[in-house]
């Protein structure tokens, strides 16, 4: 099943490593990203692709890149 969400991501960022980092991660998930706010202490993505995929992608958003953190992260999916 193919869903839309976006993802919103509290922490610090190095927002160039983390965005590097989400594009590959959506290019190897087949994942189309948009990228909708990008500041040192948030981030929003929106995610459309397969719903297994897209929990891997967020998952890994969470966890990496070492140089950012994430402390919080709020999902929202739409029709």
């Amino acid at each position: 099943m193919t869903i839309t969400t976006a993802l919103q991501l509290f922490g610090r960022f190095d927002i160039a490593v983390f965005c590097q980092f989400a594009e590959d991660r959506a290019h190897l998930l087949n994942i189309e990203m948009t990228l909708q706010r990008l500041l040192p202490n948030e981030i929003v993505l929106v995610l459309r692709g397969a719903q297994a995929l897209v929990g891997m992608f967020v998952m890994a958003c969470v966890i990496g890149p070492a140089a950012c953190v994430v402390t919080q992260w709020e999902e929202s999916h739409h029709p």
